[in-house]
């Protein structure tokens, strides 16, 4: 199997920003420590060293569809995010749909030991591995 690089899969929140990436296979993903939401400039930084550290090749960015698959006012917001990292962060940035994979990583968090939560780092990075998850299988 060719090696294709590490994807970088962001869930953007208003409070924490859930990180994860696949391997260089793009077969699994793993979950990395999320970043708080302190603006956009100490966002792009902290995106840049992960991007340069685990030499990653493309990212993705949870859009928030409606659950009709129609896009609403957080898509739209969302996308003014993905076209300002596209400009900043000079790697190939998809938007991929992200409905319930928070709720769903809430559920899968509270039924997860300390053990199983260290790991996963942040319910907010568990959240980005789901997403990460799905694309890769779709893929």
């Amino acid at each position: 199997m060719e090696k294709q690089g590490r994807l970088l899969a962001i869930d953007y929140g208003a409070r924490n920003i859930g990180l994860a990436c696949s391997d260089e296979l793009r077969l699994l993903a793993q979950p990395l420590p999320s970043i708080p939401n302190a603006g956009r400039k100490e966002l792009v930084r902290k995106l840049k060293a992960v991007i340069v550290e685990l030499d990653i090749r493309e990212a993705l960015l949870g859009m928030p569809l409606n659950m009709d698959g129609t896009r609403g006012e957080s898509v739209l917001k969302m996308e003014q995010v993905l076209e300002d990292l596209k400009k900043d962060l000079k790697i190939p940035l998809t938007g991929v749909d992200e409905r319930l994979s928070t709720i769903e990583a809430l559920e899968i968090w509270q039924t997860m030991n300390p053990r199983q939560k260290k790991r996963y780092r942040s319910v907010d990075s568990l959240a980005a591995a789901l997403i990460l998850e799905r694309y890769l299988k779709e893929r």
